[in-house]
């Protein structure tokens, strides 16, 4: 299904005065400038169109007609249950549970979040195109981000890893952390004998950052929240291991088996985003799933 989106700007004193600067100073892309011109995609100045070197005034009405997206049939819509956390017409959040993939892997037709969220979209008559903004493991739960354009997607992707877009997780660790909190500054690559895993790599690993706190401390483990300041894959599960603190249930770098909880005892819980386009500042939380809070009540005795 192909559909049209519409952005609407007035032309302020501070905005550059010709279309192309203008939609530059806005976020669009060079790939999202092509597309406006070469693949339908149309610019309105006071309801009349116009090319890119058009000069603006403050006060003018803009309004950009987006290029044609068309969904890939790669990612199947299929129905599920799906608990939507925040949604506006530039981006949706959800909140995961664990055990269910955020993308199909090749070849794979098993049900994953892209699939749900697809459904969900077209259900609506909007676009199904997925653009997966943040993504989780399988067996980490909490708040995942999918924007509805590809506009929306960058304009998100320019902020992911800055202040105004902060992920917040909560994870339940073997032991007691010393200091209480502090910052995991080590760097993470891929590991050797194993594609899939990854671990600390002071040669050729990528900066890796997490900060920590305790919320409670357990005669056998501890609550604690975690900032992410990058985004590496395993990057919460590998830091923890390697502070000698491995996730509750995270076997794959454990190697220890749990009988509380079957999967990573570790969710995201709070994402706060300063609204790309809005400005509005969005404080969102998912609260803790219940095979944590069992493990956290268990462990409290």
């Amino acid at each position: 299904m192909k559909t049209r989106r519409y952005l609407n700007f007035t032309v302020q004193e501070s905005d550059k005065k010709t279309v192309r600067k203008f939609l530059v100073h806005h976020k669009f892309s060079s790939s999202q400038l092509h597309n406006l011109k070469n693949n339908g995609g149309m610019v309105f100045v006071n309801h009349k169109q116009r090319h890119f070197d058009f000069h603006l005034k403050t006060g003018d009405k803009v309004i950009v007609v987006m290029s044609y997206e068309e969904p890939s049939d790669l990612i199947k819509p299929m129905p599920g249950e799906l608990n939507v956390v925040y949604e506006d017409s530039y981006f949706l959040v959800i909140n995961k549970p664990p055990g269910i993939a955020s993308l199909p892997a090749k070849a794979l037709t098993s049900k994953t979040m892209a699939n749900i969220v697809k459904y969900y979209l077209e259900s609506k008559h909007e676009n199904g195109t997925i653009h997966l903004v943040t993504r989780l493991d399988r067996d980490t739960s909490g708040l995942m981000v999918f924007a509805k354009s590809s506009y929306a997607h960058s304009m998100l992707d320019q902020i992911l890893h800055s202040e105004k877009f902060q992920k917040y997780y909560l994870a339940i660790v073997y032991g007691q952390i010393s200091p209480e909190k502090g910052l995991v500054d080590l760097p993470i690559g891929i590991d050797s004998e194993a594609f899939y895993l990854r671990n600390i790599d002071h040669e050729n690993g990528k900066e890796s950052k997490t900060l920590y706190e305790t919320e409670e401390k357990y005669r056998d483990g501890s609550l604690i929240r975690l900032k992410l300041l990058t985004g590496r894959t395993h990057q919460i599960r590998v830091h923890m291991k390697a502070i000698g603190h491995p996730i509750f249930g995270d076997f794959m770098y454990s190697k220890c088996k749990e009988k509380l909880i079957d999967r990573q005892a570790l969710h995201c819980s709070q994402l706060n985003i300063v609204h790309p386009v809005t400005h509005e500042l969005l404080q969102l939380k998912a609260p803790l799933p219940d095979d944590m809070r069992y493990l956290r009540n268990t462990l409290r005795g």
